[in-house]
């Protein structure tokens, strides 16, 4: 497809995106602050308030494309509730993958616990049904992206509710006991919740396992914009390794900067 160029542009449009244009020392000025305030957040916990959070995911490492296994990825991201299965074969082989989309009913999204998570038990069943592996058993992954309290890789504690969820009993509850207790409850899903994470944790993990190190961080923009990267442990002032039994040198650190 060919585009115009700017001057090809009408002189409404033209004089629109020269309101995008960021003169290249404003933009080195917002970058340094931006730097300071990220520093400023990873210390945070030691007074210095910051409007960039750092929050720290409990996620060690990367995949590198090694991983071997069938797994199932639950996207919890929205008004949608994406399933994902992927079978890693190992190094030189392409992931085999297969996703469904279901959109959450009003009625769920204002309900009650137990109704969400039947929903998406249901869509799963429904997922595995369809690719004929209900008998296989998968490691599964949450992406939960609401405001959590995390205190490991398998906890994370509801905080508040948004983009038009109002579900009350959830609140200050563990999303990831609750799925757990869900897939028991259905007596025929195999698997339980290995990891929980944002949107932007789950994509910094998936273009790392495509592209390796030159993946060194990752932003989404949908809902919010956000970013993640792999932080070493010991610049993230603010956490006590001893603290959470946190034997690693490295997390994934969410920047959360929507206020920066």
């Amino acid at each position: 497809m060919d585009y115009p160029t700017e001057q090809q542009l009408p002189v409404q449009v033209r004089d629109i995106v020269k309101k995008f244009r960021v003169p290249v020392d404003r933009l080195k000025v917002i970058s340094d602050d931006m730097v300071a305030a990220m520093k400023r957040g990873l210390e945070s916990g030691s007074g210095r308030q910051s409007s960039i959070g750092m929050l720290p995911s409990f996620v060690p490492a990367l995949p590198d494309g090694t991983e071997i296994g069938n797994y199932c990825a639950i996207d919890l991201s929205g008004k949608n509730c994406r399933i994902l299965l992927v079978v890693f074969e190992g190094p030189g082989h392409e992931p085999v993958k297969d996703i469904q989309n279901f959109v959450v009913p009003k009625q769920v999204m204002t309900g009650t616990g137990e109704q969400l998570f039947n929903f998406i038990i249901n869509s799963l069943k429904k997922v595995l049904r369809d690719a004929k592996v209900e008998d296989q058993t998968f490691h599964i992954g949450f992406v939960f992206s609401f405001p959590c309290e995390l205190t490991s890789i398998r906890e994370a504690r509801l905080l508040w509710w948004t983009k038009g969820y109002n579900i009350p009993d959830c609140l200050q509850k563990d999303m990831v006991t609750l799925l757990d207790d869900a897939l028991e409850l259905s007596m025929t899903v195999k698997g339980r919740v290995k990891a929980i994470m944002n949107d932007t944790v789950g994509q910094l993990a998936a273009s790392h396992a495509k592209y390796g190190d030159e993946c060194i961080a990752a932003c989404v923009i949908g809902y919010g914009c956000n970013s993640a990267y792999l932080e070493d442990v010991k610049n993230i002032k603010k956490f006590d390794p001893e603290e959470f039994n946190y034997r690693h040198e490295k997390m994934v650190v969410v920047a959360e900067w929507e206020e920066f």
